[in-house]
C-alpha cells in the first residue's frame, strides 16, 4: 500500500471509533466506549501489518477522536510523523477537511485523518475515481460505520493537486 514513487499518494480517511452517547456532557466530550477502543486499535494493528505509516495525521479535536488516534498510535511502532487536532473537522466538512489535506507538503505521501460523520464517508466517496471497488464506494456512499477507514491511492504530484475522482478508493476497513 505504499510506494517509492514521489507521485504516489496513499489517504487514509477514518472516522473515529463508537463512543458513547453522551448523556449530560456536551458532544465534543463524549469518550471512547470499550468497543471504540477495540475499532481503533485493529485499525492501527491492520496499518501495521502493512507496513503502513502515516508521515502526517490530521485529527478533529473533539475527545472520541483524540482517543481513536492514541489507540491506533499506540500499534505503529516507530510512529515518526506529525499528528496536530483541528477544530474545524469537528466542525466543517468535506471543504475544510480537503484543505488541511490539500496543505500537506509533497514530502508527505501517507497521509491520514480521523473525523466524523457524514464527512468521513463523503469524502471517500468524492475523491473515488472510476477504478474504484464498487463494494467500497457504496459502503462510502451509505455511510462509515465507526471505526472504519477508506483506503484510497493514485498519481497525485501535489496534494494541493487533490480534487474529485482523483484517487483510487481500494478498500474500507471494517474493524
Amino acid at each position: 500500500m505504499s510506494s517509492s514513487d514521489p507521485d504516489s499518494r496513499l489517504l487514509l480517511l477514518m472516522r473515529h471509533g463508537k463512543a458513547d452517547s453522551g448523556a449530560g456532557q456536551p458532544d465534543h466530550e463524549r469518550r471512547l466506549t470499550d468497543r471504540g477502543h477495540s475499532q481503533a486499535q485493529l485499525v492501527g494493528e491492520y496499518l501495521e501489518s502493512q507496513n503502513v505509516r502515516p508521515t502526517r495525521v490530521f485529527v478533529s479535536d473533539a475527545a472520541r477522536t483524540s482517543e481513536t488516534w492514541q489507540h491506533v498510535l499506540s500499534t505503529m511502532h516507530g510512529f515518526d510523523g506529525e499528528a496536530t487536532f483541528h477544530e474545524e473537522i469537528y466542525s466543517g466538512g468535506t471543504a475544510e477537511l480537503l484543505d488541511l489535506i490539500r496543505s500537506t507538503g509533497d514530502q508527505d505521501t501517507v497521509v491520514m485523518a480521523i473525523g466524523h460523520e457524514p464527512t468521513m464517508s463523503s469524502l471517500v466517496a468524492q475523491l473515488a475515481d472510476d477504478e474504484s471497488d464498487a463494494g467500497s464506494v457504496a459502503q462510502a456512499r451509505i455511510g462509515l460505520p465507526t471505526g472504519a477507514m477508506g483506503v484510497l491511492s493514485g498519481p497525485l504530484a501535489h496534494w494541493a493537486d487533490l480534487d474529485e475522482s482523483a484517487l483510487t478508493l481500494h478498500t474500507i476497513v471494517r474493524p
